[in-house]
């Protein structure tokens, strides 16, 4: 399983995301897996499309790699 570390990420979003989870009765740790699995599971809106599509005719960019 991969490791994520987010750097820069807001205190206050932070914090409220650390709430949340504690209301939910779930860590921290369970509340982003659900809400990036609901993202990526959500349809991908046309805008995200083109731009996926502009990054891979982009020079040095193979399409492959995130």
């Amino acid at each position: 399983m991969g490791t994520m570390n987010l750097k820069g990420f807001p205190d206050e979003l932070h914090r409220q995301a650390k709430s949340r989870a504690a209301l939910e009765g779930i860590s921290l740790r369970d509340l982003v897996l659900r809400a990036v699995t609901s993202y990526l599971e959500s349809p991908i809106t046309l805008d995200v499309q083109e731009v996926i599509v502009k990054r891979k005719d982009e020079p040095g960019r193979s399409g492959d790699s995130p």
